[in-house]
């Protein structure tokens, strides 16, 4: 029925389709849903009607999309495949996920080939902090003391050129930078570095991607949705290239709180936990800690591709 959203659930090679609520009530409650979350990175207004308002939508957004089907998926981790607006969902802010393994990808196939892969890094690790942002660099320099092996770039020596070379073919990249989602232009979305922007076209030079790269920036997760569910950005170019996982934000997220969530997931990840594990738990333990603003940054990021 038009104007309706349906899900396709598929648990133990079994199919069923479910119908869910009203586009357009999604909408809303997601808009709102954004709408606080902005407020709170960027600390404007009073927090707690906005922590108020967040707290509200994702509630309903959760009783909307996943309590309906939770007698079917019961507490396992979960691979969403979105359609239209909720490309734009931060989806660990929804009860039904916070701490669960999720992992988000724009198509069923992508995620099977994402998935099945064979590993493909060479095992080198990268780690880059662009201009401008002292808690960026603070959080590659502690990435850069649990991987004393890794490319390191800071500074002057964070350009493009030289990034784009020494992600080619990596096991695990770490960009931390200024971001910015290009609505009008998605493929001009960019990763602000010292000698400019890296976006979706320099991505493209990459003759093998990272398989599993972090993007600690603002908007970084976002695409821009076309004409049957095509959607375009930085994550789904990367992902089209053959990227494994990707560790991206459906929000703006503040630096400064950012920070303890990223040493977190790559602790646990170093530990051997899975992508989307690793970001799971690491957002269960620190979800509550903080200001609006550490919640933001902590529920902001989604795991992309495969977890």
């Amino acid at each position: 029925m038009a104007g309706r959203l349906y899900a396709v659930v598929v648990v133990a090679g079994r199919v069923r389709l479910h119908e869910l609520t009203a586009v357009s009530e999604v909408e809303r409650r997601l808009g709102e849903l954004r709408f606080g979350l902005r407020r709170l990175a960027y600390e404007l207004g009073s927090p707690a009607s906005f922590t108020a308002l967040v707290d509200r939508a994702a509630h309903r957004l959760d009783a909307q999309l996943l309590e309906p089907l939770r007698q079917f998926v019961g507490d396992r981790p979960l691979v969403i495949v979105p359609t239209g607006p909720l490309h734009e969902m931060p989806w660990p802010i929804l009860p039904s996920c916070l701490g669960r393994p999720v992992s988000v990808a724009p198509s069923a196939a992508l995620w099977h080939r994402a998935a099945t892969a064979e590993p493909a890094g060479d095992g080198r690790r990268v780690v880059v902090s662009g201009p401008d942002l002292p808690h960026a660099a603070a959080e590659v320099a502690a990435l850069a003391r649990r991987y004393p092996e890794a490319r390191r770039f800071t500074g002057r020596t964070a350009r493009v050129d030289d990034v784009i070379t020494a992600l080619d073919g990596a096991d695990l990249g770490h960009i931390a930078a200024h971001g910015r989602f290009r609505a009008d232009n998605p493929l001009f979305s960019e990763l602000r570095l010292a000698d400019g922007p890296l976006t979706a076209y320099d991505l493209e030079r990459l003759a093998r991607p990272p398989r599993r790269i972090v993007l600690s920036a603002c908007d970084s997760g976002r695409s821009a949705v076309h004409p049957g569910d095509e959607v375009l950005g930085l994550a789904s170019v990367l992902l089209a290239l053959g990227t494994t996982t990707l560790i991206a934000t459906a929000v703006p997220v503040p630096d400064h709180a950012s920070r303890p969530l990223m040493l977190r997931f790559h602790r646990l990840l170093d530990d051997g936990l899975s992508p989307s594990r690793a970001l799971a738990e690491a957002q269960r333990d620190l979800s509550t800690q903080g200001p609006p603003a550490n919640r933001v940054a902590t529920i902001g990021f989604v795991c992309y591709g495969a977890g």
